[in-house]
């Protein structure tokens, strides 16, 4: 058995280096040449920046008495026994809620309010803050997306002593500011460290339920999304922002756009035909990723499977310091391979992994073929 896994690995190593030397593209060492000496080493935010934080849909107090900031605090010890009966009762709740992610929890007469972190809709390195709700003594919950990446810059404190819902039936968390000192890294996930204690964000349930345009998407989300709140359909295709699965691009399709929408889709097939896409629509369980290119052919896809938020350069440099990308798809442009007509090379890196292809013009389709994969 191990020496027939050897000859495949073998066999493996040869095919691409056979690939490599066979498919050489000098757009591709060009285009890849100028991204390096472009790079620009990751480096912290300035202290002044985060210092000057303001949340753009929740006031942020500044506060006398408040709970000290703790390192490496575990959730789950505050809550788990309380929710414990909650999560038995509703499944719902159970398959939404990790319960090692709540941050805060409280109940009032029939009102219950769940502060927690999930990965769920929004694939950034750092889980997001969300809020689970209900009226009728748990038995239905509604959930909230709050705009708010974990430690990016705010921190909640699950130790904290403070009532969460104010007076005025809103919640209200204590948090600080934190500063990421070290990039993520494969097996190493991010340092910080304390810029500012003592603060008190107030959620404001009416600016969580928001949908100034009523697509389905509420603001915060739509400000993630970086598409238009106060219209329907941001790229005037004729599908509402929520339920378009590229809700910011409609530009004409080329050739090269159903190379792209195979890659995002993560389509197991070699073969790739030109037939007009069939229409998909979003719902709130489709996972969302961000393409950041000035690519036409790339813009105007429209994938199955996948949500993709597609920014040019200019948009997420004008980003902000603090906007983190769902789940960020590298996609290459397809560069020419030398001496070939109608053959090209093309990657796509997610996370820590990138698979590389050529692809090669064949009647009304492509043909597909691996390169190279790598993880690192």
């Amino acid at each position: 058995m191990k020496k027939c896994l050897s000859l495949l690995l073998l066999l493996l190593a040869s095919a691409v280096m056979f690939a490599q030397e066979k498919y050489k593209s000098k757009e591709q060492d060009e285009y890849y040449s100028n991204r390096l000496s472009n790079y620009e080493p990751w480096k912290p935010v300035d202290k002044n920046e985060i210092k000057a934080y303001k949340n753009a849909f929740f006031a942020l107090e500044n506060i006398a008495a408040y709970t000290p900031f703790q390192e490496g605090e575990e959730h789950q010890r505050f809550y788990y026994a309380s929710l414990k009966p909650r999560f038995d009762a509703c499944p719902e709740l159970a398959a939404k809620i990790d319960k090692r992610q709540i941050v805060r929890y409280e109940k009032i007469g029939s009102v219950e309010a769940i502060v927690y972190k999930s990965y769920e809709y929004f694939l950034a390195h750092e889980p997001s803050i969300y809020v689970a709700y209900s009226e009728d003594q748990g038995q239905s919950w509604t959930f909230y997306y709050t705009g708010i990446t974990h430690c990016q810059p705010l921190c909640f404190k699950p130790q904290s002593k403070m009532p969460l819902f104010n007076k005025q039936g809103d919640l209200q968390l204590e948090a600080c500011l934190l500063r990421q000192i070290s990039p993520l890294s494969l097996g190493h996930a991010p340092d910080y460290e304390l810029v500012k204690d003592g603060l008190l964000l107030i959620i404001v349930f009416e600016t969580l339920r928001r949908d100034s345009d009523g697509d389905g998407l509420t603001d915060i989300v739509e400000a993630r999304y970086m598409t238009d709140p106060f219209n329907s359909d941001t790229d005037g295709d004729g599908i509402a922002d929520g339920l378009d699965m590229n809700p910011r691009f409609a530009l004409p399709r080329s050739e090269k756009t159903s190379v792209f929408e195979h890659l995002i889709d993560h389509q197991l097939s070699d073969t790739i035909l030109l037939t007009m896409p069939e229409v998909c629509y979003a719902d709130e369980k489709t996972k969302t990723v961000t393409v950041v290119t000035d690519n036409p052919d790339l813009q105007a896809v429209q994938p199955k499977t996948r949500r993709v938020i597609i920014l040019s350069t200019e948009e997420f440099e004008k980003s902000g310091k603090f906007y983190q990308p769902m789940n960020e798809l590298d996609i290459s442009p397809m560069f020419k391979v030398d001496n070939e007509e109608n053959v090209y090379r093309v990657s796509i890196g997610e996370g820590s992994g990138t698979c590389e292809y050529v692809v090669k013009k064949i009647g009304n389709g492509w043909k597909r073929e691996v390169v190279s994969m790598s993880i690192f």
